[in-house]
């Protein structure tokens, strides 16, 4: 696995059975070739709020997905003001 920002789902599927099983996010990161800290911004970002046996946050593949997802489709949406339309800098000030 690649350390980049863009996971596939099943990287995601092999985090989430990784540390399902038990695997602290330093044996994820030697296991799936990524950096701690990915590993870490990934599992932050799948939690779904229960919790797994042993009291750690659960992971979700499906929901990291979906965050990911949301996340991309919001790019390049922007809300607010209209632009300045082509006028310059000098001109907008006046």
């Amino acid at each position: 696995m690649a350390d980049y920002a863009f996971r596939t789902l099943e990287d995601r599927q092999k985090i989430e059975k990784l540390w399902e099983d038990g695997r602290t996010p330093k044996e994820i990161s030697e296991t799936t070739g990524v950096s701690v800290h990915v590993v870490y911004k990934e599992l932050t970002r799948g939690q779904d709020g229960t919790r797994l046996p042993d009291r750690r946050l659960r992971y979700s593949a499906d929901v990291a997905q979906r965050r990911v997802q949301a996340s991309l489709e919001r790019r390049g949406k922007r809300t607010g003001q209209p632009t300045n339309s082509g006028k310059t800098a000098g001109a907008a000030r006046r």
